[in-house]
């Protein structure tokens, strides 16, 4: 679409000599060449060879115009914007270079800067009637975006179905050797593994705020209702709210917000989860982006101080974009501290890594994948079982997603866990296979 708009714009590069005069360019022949790949549509190259140029050459008029066309055919705008201010600068009157400003504009979002662009070449007497006609096309497209800009909102409701191997993470052993007692007891139903089938519904909504082109508010919320067919004491109700503040610099693209998670069982409030937020992310190349994150705050358990914890967790991910695919690698660590040093026991450090992938298939199929590794070490002896406890578990996950249009898709998922503990009793495996319905609205 960008290179599009810009054919009719090559025709101005035969004019460049008419705009400044031959002695501003002591080395004609290179500048020659660059403006050639430019007329024959060799964009790649083109703005390769301005990237070696742009040392000697930038700020020279005739020079900014033809490294603008370079950069905003090579989806490059904001050194488009940059280029064709200079232009604009030095020669006002120069009405294709204003007109690819406000295209440039237009594709940072910058709609009030297309708009006010494009409004000046319409009140312009010099300008051609098909630069207007472009002029008027291009206005009337960063007026729709702007309009839009301010606030969106999108919402989904999603039914899910499936088969659950393991509930209530419960162990596979009939007997547990307690050493404080120095005897075995046999365990119950609630502490021995347990499968079921399962219904879940979950209402989504996410929008955003902008205040300015750098400048946003986030937000996001999800409620789910998930329901046993035969184990309805581990009924369970959540909801996750989350709201971001986000300023993007030239460095990179920052966020700080607050994160509520509350947690109901068979319908009594269980445990509220509060974190404030702070997110970075950074674009190194068109193939690589880096994110990095911290996040601190408490964990308050309605029936037990014991669960009670203050959580401090890191985070940081390298993401990697080929063709139709992205990579993902992360790590994480996370340390939640009792709030009180009698239930120290509970106290953990969990370091995890995790590699993920996203491939988009087609327009109608999305695939992805996940396996982690998590290491959990307990910071003090269990009371009961006279030992520091450490867990290690790895994780993988499946993901096939349908779309049969804006407003409906299906989903496949499959999660497995492997948990392995020194303390036999929380060692456990666990599978989940489940079909996702979704409406977008």
């Amino acid at each position: 679409m960008i290179k599009k708009t810009l054919f009719p714009i090559l025709l101005s590069l035969s004019c460049i000599s008419h705009q400044v005069s031959s002695a501003e360019m002591q080395n004609a022949a290179t500048i020659d060449k660059l403006k050639k790949e430019i007329n024959e549509k060799d964009f790649q190259n083109a703005w390769n060879t301005a990237q070696r140029l742009k040392d000697e050459y930038l700020g020279e008029t005739s020079f900014d115009f033809l490294y603008g066309v370079a950069a905003l055919a090579n989806n490059q705008a904001e050194y488009a914007v940059f280029a064709f201010e200079r232009v604009t600068t030095n020669q006002p009157n120069w009405l294709d270079a204003q007109y690819l400003l406000a295209k440039a504009n237009y594709q940072i979002a910058n709609y009030q800067g297309a708009i006010d662009t494009s409004q000046q070449l319409l009140n312009n007497p010099k300008a051609s009637v098909k630069l207007k006609e472009s002029a008027n096309s291009l206005l009337n497209l960063s007026q729709s975006k702007l309009n839009k800009q301010s606030f969106h909102l999108s919402q989904r409701v999603s039914l899910n179905v499936g088969h659950d191997s393991n509930i209530n993470a419960g162990t596979t052993e009939d007997n547990i050797f307690i050493p404080l007692t120095g005897a075995t007891f046999p365990l119950n139903n609630d502490s021995k593994k347990n499968s079921d089938n399962y219904a879940a519904l979950t209402y989504r909504a996410s929008g955003s705020k902008k205040f300015s082109q750098v400048s946003q508010i986030n937000f996001s919320g999800k409620g789910t209702t998930h329901n046993f067919q035969n184990e309805s004491q581990y009924n369970r109700m959540f909801a996750d709210l989350n709201f971001q503040y986000q300023h993007t610099f030239g460095f990179g693209r920052l966020s700080v917000g607050l994160k509520f998670t509350p947690l109901w069982l068979d319908d009594d409030l269980y445990r509220t989860k509060t974190m404030l937020t702070t997110n970075f992310e950074k674009q190194l190349s068109p193939k690589w982006l880096i994110t990095a994150g911290v996040d601190i705050g408490q964990t308050k358990n309605k029936n037990s101080k014991s669960l009670n914890t203050d959580n401090v967790s890191t985070n940081l991910a390298a993401h990697y974009f080929l063709n139709n695919l992205k990579h993902s690698f992360a790590l994480s660590y996370a340390d939640e501290k009792s709030d009180e040093n009698i239930y120290r026991y509970n106290s953990q450090k969990i370091t995890t890594v995790s590699y993920s992938n996203l491939w988009l298939i087609n327009n109608a199929w999305l695939a992805s994948s996940m396996v982690g590794f998590q290491q959990k070490k307990y910071q003090d002896l269990h009371p009961f079982f006279l030992e520091q406890r450490d867990d290690e578990m790895w994780l993988a996950s499946i993901n096939l997603q349908y779309t049969q249009s804006k407003r409906w898709s299906y989903n496949l998922n499959i999660n497995a866990q492997d948990k392995d503990s020194n303390l036999s009793l929380f060692s456990y495996q666990r599978s989940d296979i489940s079909l996702t319905a979704n409406m977008n609205f």
